[in-house]
């Protein structure tokens, strides 16, 4: 890595979103590290492959200190996600905690860790989601989750008042990623009332969110902003 040019550290680059994010920012010149289970298969990526869920918070905060031992402009983005099909009469306890460790509190401990590193002219952003300000049904511990999300960037923002480190909330509509497919698997009716939910009645697309990542990490007039990604969701 060049210790001249800025780093983007992104959560779950092997796929979906945060795939076309760091494709986004390689093709702007920045060094790109992926943080997630699989590698990014990228030409230009380095890779930490480390299950964020399952790993120890020793393995990954020493994972993270050998690939950025130096001070320098560090974006940070929390992507990496977890959703489960479940209800507040039928949640899981294991699923439920999977869920709050990957969305919330790996975000959290990544932050911590990596301020220190972090010069000004840095950012984090969260990756929240529609259901980061309303809730839907059969999603109640993603719901949750991403509500969490949207609470630790506002705080976020607060902490670091006067570091000249901006952060801000992108929350993206319903978006053609895996993790979405798996979701409506077999499910013909609730794939076409969850596409009709854009005002143009289309599916966004992972390089869409990934263009409003990259805006929003790189202009710090976004501090404490949510920025909603959804093409117009209709509420019907």
């Amino acid at each position: 890595m060049n210790l001249e040019k800025p780093l983007v550290i992104i959560t779950g680059a092997s796929k979906g979103i945060g795939y076309k994010t760091a494709e986004t920012f390689l093709d702007n010149r920045f060094d790109v590290l992926n943080v997630s289970r699989n590698a990014c298969t990228l030409t230009g990526v380095s890779n930490i492959k480390l299950d964020l869920i399952s790993a120890t918070d020793e393995a990954i905060k020493n994972k993270l200190s050998s690939h950025v031992p130096h001070t320098r402009r560090i974006i940070l983005i929390h992507n990496s996600s977890v959703c489960y099909n479940d209800t507040v009469q039928n949640f899981n306890a294991a699923h439920w905690q999977d869920t709050l460790r990957l969305n919330v509190t790996i975000p959290a401990l990544l932050s911590q860790w990596l301020l220190p590193q972090m010069m000004p002219q840095s950012a984090i952003v969260f990756i929240g989601s529609t259901l980061s300000e309303k809730a839907v049904g059969n999603t109640c511990s993603y719901t949750v989750s991403k509500h969490a999300v949207l609470g630790l960037m506002r705080t976020v923002c607060q902490d670091l008042a006067g570091k000249f480190i901006h952060t801000c909330c992108v929350c993206p509509g319903v978006t053609d990623t895996e993790m979405f497919r798996l979701r409506v698997e077999n499910n013909p009716a609730l794939l076409a009332k969850l596409t009709r939910l854009q005002s143009d009645d289309r599916l966004l697309q992972p390089q869409e969110i990934a263009e409003a990542i990259f805006m929003a990490a790189t202009h710090p007039i976004f501090n404490g902003a949510v920025l909603h990604a959804n093409g117009g969701q209709i509420e019907r």
